[in-house]
């Protein structure tokens, strides 16, 4: 906390803020991100080398999600209808902000994923674009057959419609417009 009372902002880094071409240690607050988002970034590429320097130069800290957080994070991803939109590495990274804030911290996650934005703004975790407008509205989707016509809860095995075996299809559902008033200023 700070002294005025309020969370310390942290920066959590997808593989997308790597892309984009951010510098982790350009800004001052802390930056974390998860193991996993090294080996999504491809061998001898600018972002991979933009990501082994800035953890060299310790401006960037690797950590992962505690167990109860990333359960959490997949019961929310699956009542959005998101779960079959979230990689791993997403998933660990939604995690690792729910962890953050659990201990008092304010983490931001910077990614123009927007399933990831969807699912942070849902966590009341705060989300920050680099190369998209980011979201306007929280999404709920809903997992449908265009053949038979039945909505399911869950994403189904293989995609497919058990009824009439027709690959599944999702729409929004209800929208929510988000407040950017609690959103998060430029990083």
């Amino acid at each position: 906390m700070l002294d005025d009372g309020s969370a310390r902002r942290v920066l959590l880094l997808d593989t997308s803020a790597f892309i984009a071409g951010y510098g982790a240690g350009v800004v001052g607050e802390e930056h974390y991100t998860v193991p996993a988002v090294r080996d999504e970034l491809r061998e001898g590429g600018l972002p991979r080398i933009r990501f082994e320097n800035a953890v060299q130069a310790g401006s960037l800290k690797l950590l992962s999600p505690d167990p109860q957080s990333l359960e959490e994070l997949k019961w929310v991803a699956r009542e959005l209808g998101e779960e079959g939109s979230l990689s791993e590495v997403d998933l660990q990274l939604l995690a690792l902000g729910l962890s953050l804030k659990y201990k008092g911290l304010d983490p931001i996650i910077v990614s123009d994923d927007y399933s990831i934005q969807n699912v942070a703004d849902r966590l009341e975790l705060g989300f920050r674009s680099l190369a998209t407008a980011g979201i306007k509205e929280r999404f709920h989707w809903v997992i449908y057959c265009p053949g038979c016509r039945r909505a399911f809860q869950t994403i189904q095995e293989g995609n497919i419609c058990p009824v009439c075996g027709t690959t599944l299809k999702m729409k929004p559902g209800t929208k929510k417009r988000l407040d950017r008033a609690k959103g998060v200023s430029s990083v």
